[in-house]
């Protein structure tokens, strides 16, 4: 009985040694968008960064069916405090974006407007974005007009970011405390 025990403890041990690998590498997101003639997406999910497994997300397949009446009145009388809420969810969404490695962004296309001049009136707008010195290191944009008498739009945008997620406990934590805590 005791070497079951052991052999119990022995695989919790190395689940918690797991787990904990997990939240101190970083999980990285790659995200990829394309317009053509009509939008593709692939997104995929690499715990351990970008060595660890390929895990693909899919969109929703089917939607749940939307609370109508008293159920919806029971949920919205909750304790939902927007003066609170709110601007701790700023906060926190301020917070991670702190903590958020963009490796590598890159944006290609190309436009049109169907007016010549509202392409160029628009890519004169853009340009300073274009053109000008950019914070991150990764970040490559091409953006080509069209000028021509019919709209266009087409593209690619690829995304490669990566978090720690141990380092999003406690904005989250805090987030709980300023949405949820008590009153001041």
């Amino acid at each position: 009985m005791s070497v079951a025990v052991w052999a119990i403890l022995g695989v919790l041990a190395a689940l918690l040694l797991v787990l904990a690998l997990a939240m101190a590498t970083p999980l990285r997101l790659e995200l990829s968008l394309r317009k053509g003639t009509a939008w593709h997406y692939n997104a995929a999910l690499r715990p351990f960064g970008k060595y660890g497994p390929r895990i693909t997300i899919r969109g929703p397949k089917n939607k749940r069916p939307k609370k109508t009446g008293k159920a919806r009145r029971k949920q919205v009388k909750s304790r939902f405090r927007p003066k609170r809420i709110i601007p701790a969810g700023l906060k926190l969404f301020n917070d991670i974006l702190h903590r958020i490695y963009v490796s590598r962004a890159q944006l290609d296309v190309r436009f049109g407007l169907g007016d010549p001049g509202e392409t160029g009136q628009l890519y004169g707008m853009l340009a300073p974005l274009i053109y000008g010195p950019t914070a991150l290191p990764g970040v490559r944009l091409k953006v080509e007009p069209v000028f021509d008498d019919r709209p266009t739009f087409t593209g690619c945008a690829e995304m490669y970011v990566s978090v720690v997620p141990a380092s999003i406990i406690a904005p989250a934590i805090r987030f709980g405390w300023r949405a949820f805590g008590p009153s001041r």
